[in-house]
């Protein structure tokens, strides 16, 4: 595959806000099992991206509503002196009033409530024939005005469910048996830089052993930088036989720090780990589309940005 960008004057688009968004389709795509192509002659389909991120506002006008307001009922106790033909003494006196209901006048303001409106067209085109083979388009309303972390949830769920896998997927482009039982999905934080972040981690392995969780930010792998490094690199950097070693620095919050990790064997890790769906049909340890679905789970996307630095 190879993303391209070609940019129509006339659309006034971003073209460093087109190749970031290509950026990331890049990486879903490599996670189903794709290679990046540096030019067209090398690929056998391209892709394009069409988005665009409106915002839309309506005028709420005033209103006015009148709804029961509850009164609690009291109970008044009054201290007095009683006269009598036996001669005076204090007494009290108590009195019961029951609750009961008023009507009450609420008035709203006028205000505009509106919400951003990212939309992303996703097309693939073969090579050969130029013609149109897959497209698939995704669009959400959501306070986040930068449409490239908003492309960094959209375009998992619309590539990773929809875009057919490539014949590769099952081997994930591992040489080596050695694995360490996490997966990462590369993010955007700011809308500038790119790290890979993790989503899942499973169960009994090195990763959740070492305490890596999900939503953790990767920032160095051994001591070489993870900044807008593609998925295949980062990808790369995992590849280790059993008893390798492997340190990833992690951001957590406003906290930075190592995490050292040993590999397991495969065929070890496939009966001691939980949460293991599945396996590729040469043994290779595979991340399920769902899985990683699973671990980002049904967090809002504004509660997302709210975990990361």
């Amino acid at each position: 595959m190879c993303p391209i960008a070609e940019l129509d004057k006339d659309l006034h688009i971003n073209p460093i806000v087109e190749k970031q968004l290509l950026f990331l389709v890049r990486n879903e795509l490599e996670l189903l099992g794709y290679h990046h192509a540096n030019t067209i002659e090398q690929a056998d389909f391209y892709l394009g991206v069409v988005f665009a991120n409106e915002y839309k506002s309506e005028y709420i006008p005033p209103s006015t509503s009148t709804i029961p307001w509850y009164v609690p009922g009291q109970t008044q106790t009054t201290h007095m002196n009683l006269y009598g033909s036996t001669g005076s003494h204090w007494g009290t006196a108590t009195t019961t009033t029951p609750g009961y209901y008023v009507p009450m006048t609420i008035t709203r303001p006028g205000q505009y409530v509106g919400a951003y409106y990212p939309y992303l067209n996703v097309l693939a085109f073969d090579k050969a024939s130029k013609k149109l083979v897959w497209s698939g388009s995704a669009i959400v309303a959501t306070k986040e005005p930068d449409i490239r972390r908003s492309a960094s949830t959209l375009l998992p769920g619309l590539l990773l469910e929809k875009f057919p896998k490539a014949s590769e997927w099952s081997k994930q482009h591992d040489s080596k048996k050695g694995v360490f039982g996490c997966g990462f999905l590369v993010f955007t934080i700011d809308g500038d830089s790119f790290y890979p972040m993790i989503t899942g981690v499973w169960s009994g392995s090195p990763a959740s052993r070492g305490g890596l969780k999900v939503y953790d930010i990767i920032t160095h792998i051994d001591g070489q930088s993870t900044l807008n490094r593609p998925r295949s690199e980062i990808r790369a950097f995992f590849d280790k036989s059993q008893g390798d070693d492997l340190i990833v620095t992690v951001c957590r919050g406003d906290k930075s720090f190592d995490i050292s990790l040993i590999a397991e064997e495969e065929a070890e890790a496939q009966l001691k780990w939980q949460k293991l769906k599945g396996a590729g049909p040469k043994g290779e340890i595979i991340m399920k589309v769902k899985q990683v679905q699973d671990g980002l789970g049904n967090i809002a996307k504004e509660e997302l940005f709210d975990l990361v630095p």
